[in-house]
């Protein structure tokens, strides 16, 4: 027997709907798998129950709101080392971060640079409580010429996601609960198939985002570039002129070629 008529089953697009459209249609679906089983009390008990489910508060909202911060903070600091020492430095902080298992220090990009301007940069993420002795550490390998904190506010956007995952786990709840009253309807049953794909792929996108915004809560970013300008190498300016020096006498001659080439013309003319 089917229990639900294949011409009402055509209509029902799942890929292109809405939540609230969604949720409209696995009411209606729940009223029609009730008729079909002859249960006249089915559809109004089905539509109370799952409006009552999208509606009520998710627990892991609930949690939410009581928990810690939702500041996403990120420290940038600009130390100043002399050339000599720059490497060196930059070892030291990644070595520090890389052993420090703890306070889960994990480097996320460093690049050190060498030649005319050297430098170097360190991007990492390690738990709040262990931010100031990281500052005061690299504090130390130089002169501390910059310090900013700043910090974003996640609060509404992970209320956002909470709230967006409890409404796709209960609807998805209902999917199945729809899935095992379908019987042989070969169609009903494919349709809630890929809407249950649908719903399962995107609660698994919000479940990344959830995962996200709490590492970055729970964690602190911290920007480290260091710079060497006031104690670069005594030679390197004599050196640097050495080496640009082919250049930089070509460049010369050209230029005095051409002053030459503007000059000339002119003499003819005050010379008499």
């Amino acid at each position: 027997m089917d229990l639900v008529p294949q011409d009402r089953l055509i209509t029902v697009q799942p890929l292109r709907l809405n939540r609230g459209t969604r949720v409209a249609i696995v009411v209606g679906l729940a009223a029609l798998v009730g008729v079909g089983c002859g249960t006249k009390n089915a559809p109004r008990a089905a539509q109370m129950s799952m409006a009552a489910q999208v509606a009520a508060p998710a627990p892991a909202v609930a949690a939410f709101a009581r928990q810690g911060s939702t500041l996403a903070r990120e420290n940038s600091l600009v130390i100043d080392v002399s050339e000599s020492q720059l490497e060196g430095q930059f070892g030291k902080v990644l070595d520090r971060c890389t052993t420090d298992v703890k306070h889960h220090c994990t480097i996320m990009q460093s690049d050190l640079s060498s030649g005319a301007t050297p430098s170097g940069s360190i991007r990492l993420r390690i738990d709040p409580e262990a931010v100031e002795g990281l500052v005061a550490f690299v504090s130390g390998l130089g002169k501390l010429e910059h310090r900013s904190t700043t910090a974003l506010d996640l609060a509404d956007t992970m209320q956002d996601t909470q709230t967006r995952i409890a409404m796709l786990t209960s609807y998805r709840k209902q999917l199945l609960d729809l899935q095992a009253k379908v019987g042989n309807n070969v169609e009903a049953a494919i349709k809630l198939a890929s809407e249950l794909s649908t719903v399962q792929t995107d609660l698994e996108r919000a479940a990344g985002e959830a995962a996200y915004q709490t590492k970055r809560t729970s964690t602190e970013i911290v920007s480290i570039e260091f710079a060497v300008n006031e104690r670069k190498a005594f030679w390197r300016p004599v050196h640097e002129a050495l080496e640009n020096f082919v250049g930089n006498f070509s460049n010369g001659i050209s230029q005095a070629v051409t002053a030459v080439a503007y000059i000339v013309p002119w003499l003819f003319v005050v010379a008499p």
